[in-house]
C-alpha cells in the first residue's frame, strides 16, 4: 500500500516534534544547583572550604608582587595618601578585565576589607589566585580609617547576646537555579553576574538584633568562641570550612533571609559571595562582632592603631 506524500510529511513532522519534545524534556531535568555545586566543590570542598591564608596584611607583603585592585570610588581612590604603587581602581563588574590579563596573584582592597572579601571570592571561583587586603585601606593611612568609628561594645550586655548551646542545625532543601545553562562553568558565570548585582549583601547589627525572628542567623566560628564570646540569641553555630553539601550547607534557608556573621565581617562577606552564587539570600553583619562586642574580644579585632 502506498502512503500519500502528505501523510509522509505529516509523519516526519510528528516525529520531529516528538524528538524536539524529548530534547526539551532532557534539558528540563538538569538540576542546575547540583551541576554548579559539583563543579565548585570538586573532590575536596572547593575554594570556599580550603582557602588557606587569603587575608593578607599590607605590612607583611610587597604589594609590587601583586596586581592590586581597589574597589573604592574613583574620587576616594584618587585622593589616597601615599597610594599603593600600580593599584588599579575598578569595580566588581569590571575587575575581570584586569584579572584576566595578569600573571601576578591578585590582591583586592576596598574601604574596610568587606567588599574586597566578596570580590576576591568571585575571582577565586573563576580560578584566579586572589587575596583580600586585611582591613582594606583603613590600615593604609589614618585618614582612610573606616573601622574605629564602627567598633562598638553595644551588645555585650544585651539580653539577646547569650552563651547558650547552639540549637540543632536546621536542614533545608537547596535553592533552585534557573539560568538556562547546563554546565557548571556556564551556570557559574551567570550566577557570578547575579551575585555582583546583589552586592552589597551587608546589614547592620541593629537591624538583626532588633528583629531576630525574621532571620535564619548563622555564626561562623569554632564552637569554643561561639560559647566563649557568646552569640546572637538563636544563632546557629557552623564551623568554618564546613559549607559543603555533605556537611552544613543545608543549614541555609533557600527561600528565607539568612544572616551570616563572623569576627570582622571579612570572612562572612567572602562566604556570602559563595552562598549568593549558589542561590541564597544571605547578608553578612557589617564589621562582624567588632561592631557588637569589641571590648570583649581578645583577637580577630581592629586594633585601633591610630
Amino acid at each position: 500500500m502506498k502512503i500519500k506524500p502528505i501523510y509522509t510529511v505529516l509523519l516526519i513532522l510528528s516525529l520531529s516534534i516528538f524528538m524536539i519534545g524529548c530534547e526539551s524534556d532532557d534539558k528540563e531535568t538538569v538540576n542546575e544547583f547540583n551541576e554548579l555545586v559539583e563543579y565548585l566543590e570538586g573532590s575536596d570542598g572547593g575554594y570556599m572550604n580550603n582557602m588557606g591564608a587569603w587575608i593578607l596584611s599590607e605590612a607583611n607583603i610587597n604589594t609590587d608582587d601583586y596586581l592590586v585592585l581597589d574597589l573604592r570610588s574613583a574620587a576616594d581612590f584618587n585622593n589616597t595618601p601615599n597610594p599603593i604603587n600600580g593599584a588599579i581602581n575598578t569595580t566588581l563588574g569590571d575587575m575581570w578585565t584586569h584579572a584576566e590579563t595578569t600573571t601576578k596573584p591578585i590582591l583586592v582592597t576596598c574601604y574596610s576589607g568587606q567588599t574586597a572579601g566578596f570580590g576576591h571570592m568571585l575571582l577565586r571561583l573563576k580560578g584566579h589566585e586572589a587575596y583580600s587586603m586585611k582591613f582594606g585601606m583603613s590600615m593604609h593611612d589614618q585618614s582612610l580609617d573606616k573601622w574605629t568609628g564602627n567598633c562598638s561594645n553595644q551588645y555585650a550586655s544585651d539580653t539577646d547576646w547569650v552563651t547558650t548551646a547552639s540549637p540543632a542545625l536546621p536542614s533545608f532543601d537547596y535553592p533552585e537555579l534557573n539560568t538556562g545553562e547546563e554546565t557548571g562553568e556556564a551556570i557559574l558565570d551567570k550566577r557570578i553576574e547575579a551575585a555582583i548585582a546583589a552586592w552589597p549583601t551587608l546589614i547592620n547589627a541593629s537591624e538583626v538584633i532588633g528583629n531576630i525572628s525574621a532571620f535564619n542567623i548563622i555564626n561562623y566560628w569554632p564552637e569554643s568562641d561561639y560559647s566563649g564570646y557568646g552569640h546572637i540569641n538563636g544563632a546557629y553555630q557552623v564551623t568554618p570550612g564546613t559549607l559543603t553539601t555533605v556537611e552544613n550547607l543545608s543549614a541555609f534557608d533557600p527561600i528565607g533571609a539568612n544572616i551570616f556573621y563572623c569576627y570582622t565581617g571579612q570572612t562572612a562577606a567572602s562566604a556570602c559571595a559563595y552562598l549568593t552564587v549558589l542561590g541564597y539570600d544571605v547578608k553578612s553583619i557589617k564589621f562582624g562582632t567588632n561592631a557588637m562586642i569589641w571590648d570583649e574580644m581578645t583577637g580577630h579585632k581592629w586594633s585601633k592603631p591610630y
